[in-house]
Parts: C-alpha cells; structure tokens; sequence
C-alpha cells in the first residue's frame, strides 16, 4: 500500500495480535464469509407503517425503509461493522452507506439499477425514509445510476472492460483510487442489501464480493406468518400467528468477533421490531456500550 489511510476510510491502529494477523489467514471477502439468518417478529412493524402511512402528506414508509433504517442504527452504534479489510489492513469507514438494487418494473425484462444511498449516524427514522425514497427515485429515473453509465461506457470501448478493471484495481491497491469513482461503485459500500421480498421469494444466502469492500451483505425475503410464543416483555401480546420476516446476513468475520456480530443482530431485530425506537436521534454515546 502506498498510502495509510483511503479517500473511504482510515486504518485502524491499536489492533490486537489475532485481530492483526487474521487477515493474513484469510486473504479473501470471499474466504472470510460467516452466515447465519434471523426471522423477525414484524407484527407490531407492519401496523407501525399502516398507522405512519395513513396520515396525510409526508413520506411513504415501507418494510424495506424501516429495516435500512434499522441497519444504520445498528451501524451508528457498532462502529465496527464499519470496517473492511484491504490488503491485510483494516479500515474504518468515513461513512455509513447502503446499496440495493431497484428494478425499474416487476417485469422479467426490466433493466436494474443500483442505488447507493449516503446515511448520517444520526438520522431519525423520517429522514432515513426520505433519502431511501430519493434514491429509489433516482435510481428509477437513472439519475444516480453514475455506476451503470461507467458500465456501459467500458462496454463499449476496445478492450473497455478489461482495462478499466486493471486500472481501478491498481488505483485501489496502492489507495489512490478518486473519491468519486469510489462513491460511484456500489460495491464500496457498508452494507449491500437484497430485497427479495419485493418478488415474493424468500431468502437465499449471498457471497460477499472481493470486488469492493462492502463487509455486510443483507438479504431480505417475504413477509409470512407462523407460530409465536407470548412475549413475557409484552402482555399484550399472547401466542398465536405472528407475521416475520426472514433477514439472511453474510458478514466478513475480520472486522469484530462473533460476540460483537451477536450483541449487533439483536440490536437490529429490536429496531426493526419497534419502529417507533428509530424516531428520536440515536445517542451516539451509547456506541459501543
């Protein structure tokens, strides 16, 4: 590496010796893939967004906001799912970002678009759903898709492909690839999300790429009801038929322990399970508590 620190992110010093060493066992995103898959009770979330979605004017919140919403909470609060590893070194992020897919239409035939959305650690439920919704927006319209635009121009160039490859490859190995081009890649990322949901499938797992540095990979299935015990916390709530939905994570187990990747999923599925938690802005002093 020529440089230290990167345009997206500073190297984390002050490692502990297997922390440090790790990424010299496993050399690859792809070799240093965890998964495991969580479903979620979404009962009070759903009638959370029906309540928030018949109120005149604002914005629509959807399933989909409320868990991207939920994942950069997580993020704001375990700063260490911000990480990636690159060339053996570990890096923080200088900031949270997600990236999805957007279909133009529900048609086989569709083109897609990728969608990379720019968070604040603070930001409330509200603003989240706003800049998810413009993103999705522009997405559709192709205004944002700067990543789809460079695909297509390398597509049509001589040899376009493999020399814009090699070049960003070397760029990002000595850790003077630009800004922009990184900001533009989805694959530069916090977390990269796969919302199968929206077809109505449920949810395979999904590699993490060694293209990029995205270190969280979220895939998120179909809405469904089963059986759900009584919830002590809760008296409401007895057991009976609950909706859930099952949320499929693969992460690169070099950034934090499995500990830490534990004590983050039950953030999330708490989030996500009451809504009305990711309205006030996170106390940031609670970050790694």
């Amino acid at each position: 590496m020529l440089f230290f620190d990167r345009p997206d992110g500073r190297r984390v010093r002050g490692l502990d010796a297997v922390k440090a060493v790790l990424p010299y066992v496993l050399r690859r995103r792809s070799e240093s893939s965890v998964f495991f898959s969580r479903d979620i009770d979404v009962e009070e979330a759903l009638a959370y967004l029906r309540s928030k979605n018949a109120e005149a004017g604002g914005e629509r919140y959807s399933l989909f906001g409320v868990l991207i919403a939920a994942a950069v909470r997580t993020i704001a609060l375990k700063p260490r799912l911000n990480r990636f590893v690159h060339r053996r070194a570990v890096y923080e992020r200088r900031a949270i970002s997600v990236s999805f897919i957007v279909k133009k239409s529900l048609t086989e035939d569709s083109s897609e678009a990728n969608a990379k959305i720019l968070f604040d650690p603070r930001d409330d439920l509200e603003r989240a759903t706003a800049k998810i919704n413009a993103g999705i927006e522009a997405a559709r319209s192709g205004d944002a898709d700067r990543a789809g635009r460079m695909y297509r121009l390398y597509h049509s160039m001589p040899f376009g492909k493999a020399l814009a490859s090699l070049s960003i490859r070397v760029l990002d190995r000595f850790n003077i690839a630009p800004r922009r081009m990184l900001d533009s890649d989805p694959l530069y990322t916090s977390v990269y999300f796969a919302n199968l949901g929206s077809i109505g499938l449920d949810p395979p797992y999904h590699q993490l790429y060694d293209w990029g540095t995205a270190s969280v990979f979220m895939v998120v299935g179909r809405v469904f009801q089963k059986d759900a015990p009584a919830r002590p916390d809760d008296p409401r709530r007895g057991p009976g038929r609950c909706h859930y939905v099952t949320v499929k994570f693969t992460v690169d187990e070099r950034i934090a322990d499995g500990l830490y990747f534990a004590h983050a999923v039950s953030l999330f599925q708490k989030l996500v399970s009451k809504p009305e938690s990711l309205e006030p802005e996170p106390d940031l002093s609670e970050a790694e508590a």
